[in-house]
């Protein structure tokens, strides 16, 4: 945990009420008696502070395309009653079928015609994100973290033989298989750093152990290459404890912790190796070819500073990290596109004013930290479409998280957009049908 979360108990008083203030919450802190007489904190304790991040308003550019009524309340249908909350959807509409990733630990199996939802495999600790694997029929990718749930239904923790990692699954036979559970050491940096494809350090998988290595935290959202030799997954931040979900993950988000990272695992030679860090929760990709199936650029949310990035894997500018967006309306997950190449962006909750301003009051922090349940974002979860080229928005609406609590990400399909529902106080799978812009 940072130092300066032990910053001195005046310090904590006071942004107690400057919380409680601008949260418009009436609990105060609790009152003390100055026992403290270490005289030496004051300056070491205002260098533990972190910076100011100033969060601008909503670009007006998205403003212009937002929706002038909550167009997922009126037009949302939901089926298959038995899902509680899910992160992503995968698609398989000449079947009929979809498979969830369900906060309890199993893919689930969604008949879309009848609305019947089955459980059908159970994987190891928490799937987040799925995604086909080019060339290899009826094959999947998984990143796989532990939920804030623990071992549900049971509760308790995970068996340490139960791992945060990528994985294969075969939709056939249902087997399940590890690709990477740990990865190299890498020094967390404060800023973007890329490693460009010509420059990446590669490992071994199987030369991994103890004394080379560590386990993975969180694993988020996968993607995989057009030949499907290449699987890009994030891992969201990095800390003892790590779950999808809950407090855990407000840690990293309240304090900016760089620590989110995108790995890349190579199946052809079975390495894996870094591309890039400095991110606060990476969470959502998105490949980028050049033309010729070959990807040169990869687009990555950075969620809890309300951004898209565009890595820079080769070409002119390999191994820039360059903003794309800044300023979104919230915690920005997953992104996916649809048949006409337009790239669907969810934010699963908005920020609102609280969080924009505990981050330019950054002398609050170390109060917050220990209590969180203060946090109290927007009841809103929105859905963002930009143009093929991620340089324009072309239509945004927010949603008053009545019909749908928390959408992590969005597929697009032939009948409509599945959005993901990560919270289990909405249950069913959620289907807009109606045409799109």
């Amino acid at each position: 945990m940072p130092r300066w979360r032990r910053a001195h108990s005046r310090l904590r008083c006071v942004a107690g009420l400057l919380v409680a203030t601008a949260i418009g919450c009436t609990q105060q802190p609790v009152s003390r008696t100055d026992t403290n007489t270490d005289t030496n904190e004051t300056a070491a304790d205002a260098e533990e502070i972190p910076s100011k991040f100033i969060v601008g308003p909503i670009p007006q550019s998205i403003l212009d395309v937002k929706t002038d009524d909550d167009f997922i309340y009126d037009t949302v249908k939901t089926i298959a009653p038995e899902l509680d909350g899910y992160d992503d959807v995968l698609l398989e509409e000449g079947l009929g079928l979809a498979y969830v990733t369900g906060r309890d630990g199993w893919i689930w199996k969604v008949d879309l015609k009848t609305g019947k939802a089955e459980h059908f495999v159970d994987v190891p600790v928490m799937a987040a994100g799925i995604h086909r694997i080019p060339g290899q029929k009826g094959k999947v990718a998984l990143s796989c973290s532990r939920s804030d749930r623990g071992n549900y239904p049971d509760g308790g923790d995970y068996p340490k033989s139960e791992k945060v990692g990528l994985y294969t699954l075969d939709l056939a036979t249902k087997e399940v298989t590890p690709l990477v559970t740990r990865v190299p050491q890498s020094a967390d940096v404060s800023e973007p750093t890329v490693f460009a494809t010509a420059k990446q350090e590669r490992v071994r998988v199987d030369s991994l152990d103890d004394s080379n290595s560590r386990l993975l935290a969180v694993c988020n959202d996968v993607a995989v290459s057009a030949d499907g030799q290449r699987m890009y997954f994030t891992e969201s931040y990095v800390a003892d404890g790590a779950t999808m979900g809950g407090i855990a993950c407000l840690y990293p988000a309240v304090t900016l912790s760089t620590t989110g990272r995108l790995w890349m695992y190579d199946a052809e030679d079975q390495t894996v190796g870094l591309v890039a860090n400095g991110y606060v929760f990476t969470d959502g990709i998105l490949m980028e070819g050049d033309g010729n199936g070959v990807e040169e650029t990869v687009l990555l949310t950075d969620n809890a500073r309300f951004q898209i990035h565009r890595v820079h894997l080769a070409g002119s500018k390999a191994g820039e990290s360059e903003v794309i967006w800044k300023d979104l309306p919230g915690l920005v997950d997953g992104m996916r596109r649809d048949s006409k190449g337009r790239i669907w962006v969810t934010i699963i909750t908005n920020h609102g004013p609280q969080l924009a301003w505990i981050h330019a009051n950054p002398e609050v922090k170390p109060f917050l930290m220990e209590h969180l349940p203060l946090l109290s974002l927007p009841p809103i979860t929105s859905l963002l479409l930009l143009s093929p080229d991620a340089s324009t928005p072309l239509w945004y609406t927010e949603h008053l998280q009545t019909r749908v609590n928390s959408i992590a990400a969005v597929t697009p399909g032939k009948s409509g957009l599945y959005v993901a529902n990560y919270s289990d106080k909405t249950p069913g799978l959620h289907r807009i049908d109606i045409p799109l812009p």
